[in-house]
This record gives structure tokens, C-alpha cells and sequence, in this order.
């Protein structure tokens, strides 16, 4: 899943615009500057890049591999993101770059699991991981197991639907999910308190609060974090988000757009004016939104009579695979896509990271409800149509 809501190529330039002396070494004042001495175990030699993590992955500098090992030096005017990667080799790993002696020790094809010491800014950043997360994955990982038993368990009940759970246990699973979620944002908002005044901050809540949408909660974290951090590169952009976030929130007019069907026909959402219309960000590829399909093939055929429509937006990049999904899932209402992934102009617009993501629009073209899944989907639209 992708993480920026500004555009590509605005953000690369702002990226490179924040990196001085990368590939002038001559000009680098090391005392201020960073060292990164790197060992790649198995690896007699080669080639590595360092590059600008972010939009485009853009290579700032490279170094020879020699008996395994590499030298980087260089100077940032802040810590930014960055990732080394070997050539020809998709194994790589990314880390926080700051004005540090860094070291970095890795076995062949394995730089993913790569042993990082002396970047301190990427170490505070990476406890979050390392603890508060893991607590976290300790306990959804058996629920996620509990919630499947029960999925099975309905599956041999003719009296459900497929893919649907009883009523009990819906109950149940609701529960579970609402006291993961609390536990989920107390302890990331209690990692966001102890490090306010460091980045890591900034971009665990965009982890955490932006790429799985709660505005509210984001919005509450950013206030409490120092000036110096919203300052920085990352806390402009979180404040970016943030503000895309209040122009699709709840209440706002939704920002109109235009995409072709699979028929190449021009689609704008402002054609559904004088009706609700669910616009459903989606992807062929992605797991949970086929899993949440059929609860929009059944909210539909409920309400289309009654003034619902439902507005697909693919953020696939493979049009079979697109038209393939459309028709084994039965989505029988209107689909547009640009076909270009997360790049997507539609989901940019409304600061879409990841996807089940969705808006409901009323007929003047408000946005009365957002993320509805399940049986809240259900119940809103019960509540908008009575019955």
C-alpha cells in the first residue's frame, strides 16, 4: 500500500531539493554530514544505489561493492526516508538517513533484513515496531484467527448468506474489533507522546492514522507534536493530508471527477447529482475488498429502486484483470478507471492510501458517511431509505 497525497512529481522534487552534497563528495563537509559503511555478506562485489525513498524511488547516489563492502558519505539538511538497494537485486532496505555514522550489515540477497546501527532518528522510529505494534499484532492475530473459525462455522448454515455472519456472532466480532481498535490507538498514541519532538512520530501516525483512514485521531496526534517536527518534510505533509482529509470529511461537498468506463465512455461523479451515490474505491487485486463485494451487491439490489447508485472507482493498473473481477463478483453498477494504480487522479483527490475505501454522497452532493462496511453499510442505508 502507497503513502503520499501530494503530486509525484512535485513531491521527488522536494525530496531531491532537501539533499545536498549526495554526489559531490568533494564538497562534503563529513563532520556535518553522514557515513554509511555497509557489509553485504556472500557479495565479492557489485554495485549499490542509495535513493530517495518515496515517489519514484530516485537514485541519488551509487557506490562499488569491494570484498563486500561499500561507502556512502554525503549530507542531508533533515532526515528523510531513504532505501539502499544492490543492482539488478529487488532485495533492499529502507531506513530514516540523518547527518550520522551509520553501519549496515546484511547477508547476499537479503538486504531487507538488514542489521542497521548508529541511525538513531531510524531506531526511535522502528521501536514503534519493535514494541507498541507488536502488541498490538499479539492480539489481532487470534482474532483474525476467531473471526474465520466463525465464518466457517455460518458457511454450513443455509439460513445465513454466504459470506455473512449470524447475528450472534456479528455481535461478537464487533466487540472484539472495537476493543482492538481502542487498544490499537492507545498505545500509538502513547508512542506518539514520548517522541513529539522526533519524526518517527509524524510517520507512525501516517502508518497508522492515514493510510487506514481516522482523521480524527490523526488530527488530535499532529496537535500535540512540536513545531520544530510539523516543520519538517514529513510534518508538512501529514498537515497536507490532513487538510485533504477535511476537504472530503463529512459534511464537505464531494470534489467532482471524471474517469472512463471499460467502454471508454466519460463518467463524472456531478452525473450522479439527484440520487445517493456510494462511491467505492476498489482494486481487483485487493483481498478485503472482494471479501466486502457481495455486501455491496446486496445493498445495491436492495436500494437501486429506491434512489441508490453505486460508482466503482478501480484502482487496478491491468484492465482483464479489472474486467474479470467486475463480472465473477456480479458488480453490475457503473465502473471507471484511469488504470493507473495508486496514482489514480479520483483516489488522490480524496486522499485515498488504502483500499476498501469508500464515500457515501447524498443527491445535492455532500458527503453524509465514510469507510461504511458490513453491516453498517446496511443500516445506514436502512436508516437513509427506511427499510
Amino acid at each position: 500500500m502507497k503513502n503520499s497525497f501530494l503530486e509525484r512529481g512535485l513531491l521527488v522534487m522536494i525530496i531531491l531539493s532537501l539533499l545536498t552534497g549526495c554526489a559531490n563528495k568533494s564538497e562534503t563537509k563529513e563532520t556535518n554530514g553522514y557515513i554509511i559503511n555497509g557489509y553485504i555478506q556472500g557479495t565479492a562485489e557489485g554495485m549499490v544505489y542509495l535513493e530517495a525513498s518515496g515517489e519514484g524511488q530516485k537514485i541519488i547516489d551509487s557506490a562499488i561493492v569491494t570484498k563486500g563492502e561499500f561507502v556512502f558519505k554525503g549530507n542531508v539538511r533533515e532526515a528523510l526516508m531513504h532505501t539502499i538497494r544492490e543492482k539488478g537485486k529487488q532485495s533492499s532496505t529502507e531506513f530514516i538517513l540523518d547527518n550520522e555514522m551509520i553501519d549496515i550489515k546484511a547477508k547476499k540477497d537479503s538486504l531487507s533484513t538488514a542489521k542497521i546501527t548508529g541511525a538513531k532518528t531510524d531506531s526511535i522510529y522502528k521501536t514503534f515496531y519493535q514494541n507498541e505494534f507488536s502488541i498490538i499484532q499479539s492480539v489481532a492475530f487470534p482474532i483474525y484467527q476467531f473471526s474465520d473459525s466463525l465464518y466457517k462455522i455460518d458457511a454450513l448454515d443455509s439460513n445465513i448468506k454466504k459470506g455473512e455472519l449470524s447475528l450472534k456472532h456479528k455481535t461478537i466480532m464487533d466487540e472484539k474489533w472495537k476493543n482492538l481498535d481502542t487498544l490499537s490507538v492507545k498505545l500509538t498514541s502513547e508512542y506518539v507522546a514520548n517522541h513529539k519532538d522526533d519524526i518517527g512520530a509524524i510517520l507512525v501516525i501516517e502508518d497508522r492514522f492515514i493510510k487506514y483512514p481516522n482523521p480524527e485521531v490523526a488530527k488530535e496526534l499532529y496537535a500535540t507534536l512540536t513545531p520544530k517536527v510539523k516543520a519538517s518534510f514529513y510534518g508538512k505533509r501529514l498537515e497536507a493530508s490532513l487538510e485533504i482529509f477535511g476537504r472530503v470529511a463529512i459534511g464537505a461537498v464531494a470534489p467532482d471527477f471524471s474517469q472512463e468506463t471499460p467502454e471508454g465512455e466519460m463518467i463524472s461523479l456531478s452525473d450522479f447529482r439527484g440520487k445517493y451515490v456510494f462511491v467505492d474505491f476498489w482494486a481487483s487485486w485487493c483481498g478485503p475488498c472482494r471479501k466486502e463485494n457481495p455486501n455491496v451487491v446486496i445493498a445495491y439490489n436492495k436500494y437501486k429502486d429506491k434512489g441508490l447508485e453505486v460508482l466503482g472507482v478501480s484502482l487496478d493498473d491491468k484492465k482483464d484483470k479489472w474486467l474479470q473481477a467486475i463480472e465473477k463478483d456480479g458488480l453490475t453498477w457503473p465502473h471507471i478507471s484511469d488504470l493507473k494504480g495508486f496514482n489514480n487522479e479520483a483516489a488522490k483527490l480524496y486522499g485515498v492510501q488504502a483500499i476498501p475505501q469508500n464515500f457515501l454522497i447524498s443527491p445535492d452532493g455532500k458527503i453524509v458517511a465514510t469507510n461504511l462496511k458490513g453491516k453498517e453499510l446496511q443500516e445506514k442505508l436502512a436508516e437513509i431509505f427506511k427499510g
